[in-house]
């Protein structure tokens, strides 16, 4: 799975939980402070992620995702290598 494919599965779960339209949520975007993501929509949005991709992000990484692109890269790290 490439970054393309990463960062649109997670726009569109960002985009179910706060209603800010998928075009409108950069790389950059930072989740509380641009697109509005308290503690618990937080959480909700790391259950999608693990679902989505079938990984387990250990609790003490949680604290490091602030933008899309951290999400992106922390996926990609616990993606299975691909055959």
């Amino acid at each position: 799975m490439n970054a393309d494919e990463i960062r649109t599965a997670i726009r569109k779960s960002v985009n179910r939980i706060t209603g800010v339209a998928a075009d409108d949520i950069r790389d950059t975007s930072s989740y509380r402070d641009d697109l509005g993501l308290d503690s618990l929509s937080m959480l909700e949005l790391t259950v999608d992620i693990e679902y989505a991709f079938k990984i387990k992000v250990p609790e003490e990484r949680l604290a490091t995702i602030k933008t899309v692109n951290d999400t992106i890269q922390l996926v990609q790290e616990f993606l299975p290598a691909q055959a």
